[in-house]
């Protein structure tokens, strides 16, 4: 019977080197509270991982992916919003035509 020499056990997880970018954690949530902000700084954090090579490019592309469909819906729901009260408005015109007041 063989057995391995124990490994040394130093107390320690092992750990990253690279640091993540601040700039792309505070985008994350950004991008579902204040969309375009959370586009801003997603943006901004994968450039400034491209330039210094720092951890975190997941958490950037999922707020600018996140920020901009949020964004989009946004401005559907408020296109679809303003498209709703101009017609209710237009209705009410053509009513109050009918009935003569």
């Amino acid at each position: 019977m063989s057995y391995d020499a124990p490994v040394p056990h130093t107390g320690h997880a092992p750990t990253s080197t690279a640091a993540t970018n601040t700039k792309a954690v505070v985008a994350l949530p950004l991008a579902f509270s204040f969309s375009l902000l959370g586009l801003v700084f997603g943006i901004l954090a994968l450039r400034e991982i491209g330039r210094t090579g720092e951890g975190g490019r997941g958490f950037a592309i999922t707020a600018v992916v996140l920020g901009a469909l949020n964004l989009l819906f946004v401005v559907l729901f408020l296109g679809l919003f303003a498209a709703g009260i101009a017609s209710g408005i237009q209705q009410m015109q053509q009513l109050q035509g009918v009935s003569g007041f």
